[in-house]
Formats: C-alpha cells, structure tokens, sequence
C-alpha cells in the first residue's frame, strides 16, 4: 500500500492540472492535516480537494497529543538551524505525519526538502515534488509515454496547466531514470 502525506503548496498546484485525478492510481490513501486544509482557499483546489476525499482517497489525519510533542520540538530544531527557512506550523505537521506512517510526503515546499536534506531525524523521508509525481505516474502506467520526448511533453503540459516550472538540473534527472526505465 502506498501511502501520502499533502501540503497545500502542492494540491493547490496539482489542482490546476488537466491530469489531477491520475494521483488516486498512485497512492492508496493520502493524508491531509486539518490545518492544511484551512490553507486551501481558492474554489478549484477545494473542490479538488473534496472530490478524493468522496473518492476516499484523501483522509484527515488524526493528530494526537505525542505528534503535538514532537512538532515542538522539531520547530525548535528547525528555527536554530540557519540552513533550513522558516516553515509554518502546517508544513512542519506534514514532516511529522510522514515520518509516523513512513508515508511519502508530497509537497513543493523548499523549506520541507531543506529538512529532509539537513534534519538527521528526517533524512530518510521520501519528498516528492509534482516533478517525481509525473514520474512515478509514469512507472504505474497511469500516463502512457513511450520516450523521453513524451514525457517532456507532459512536463511541459503540467507547467501550461499550474504555471510552476520544473528546474533543468531536476528535469535531467528525471529524464536519465526515465531513459533507463524506458531502455532507451
């Protein structure tokens, strides 16, 4: 079973893409905090939002007094620690979620790779960005792509749709593990 962990950076993002609903073929169920879903305002990502949830794919999280433990503390870490940005209270619950169920977090959030990349607690987390979503959509079968050309096609189709744009030095390494899948 598959499992994730969204921030509202990312499905207000996702929202915006033609392909949205391909997610519910790659993870069983997706975790939100209810704080994060305070932060999702605008009409699109609301009912985007609302649609997985009666699809039970999305589910509110439970958060417990030993999670609100640990956010404590790892907002302390994260504030004395000059190489991570500030993050706000949603962001830091998703880390924590991630971390509990082993759950791949989905977020676009620089401050949340920044502590998967300098945080020893967090370092095993897995962090995918809409970029890695595209990706391992791929792999499932759930976008059909027969070349690297095709899949840049599908980037670029994400960028038109959401307005984000993938980093080149990103895209190259996507694209070597996808010439490897695609054995070409």
């Amino acid at each position: 079973m598959t499992i994730g962990v969204v921030d509202a950076c990312f499905i207000i993002d996702w929202s915006r893409y033609k392909r949205r609903d391909r997610i519910s073929n790659l993870f069983d169920i997706i975790y939100i905090h209810e704080e994060v879903m305070d932060q999702i305002r605008s009409i699109r990502a609301v009912e985007f939002t609302a649609q997985l949830m009666r699809l039970g794919v999305l589910r509110i999280y439970p958060w417990s007094r030993i999670e609100e433990e640990e956010f404590t503390r790892l907002r302390n870490e994260v504030l004395s620690n000059s190489r991570i940005p500030a993050l706000e209270r949603p962001d830091l619950l998703c880390l924590i979620i991630a971390r509990t169920l082993e759950a791949v977090l989905i977020s676009e959030n620089i401050g949340v790779h920044r502590v998967v990349q300098y945080h020893p607690e967090y370092m095993h987390l897995r962090v995918w960005t809409a970029l890695e979503v595209l990706e391992n959509l791929v792999y499932r079968g759930a976008i059909s792509v027969n070349s690297t050309d095709e899949f840049l096609d599908i980037l670029k189709e994400y960028e038109e749709d959401t307005l984000h744009k993938f980093r080149s030095d990103r895209v190259n390494s996507v694209l070597r593990r996808m010439r490897e899948w695609l054995g070409s």
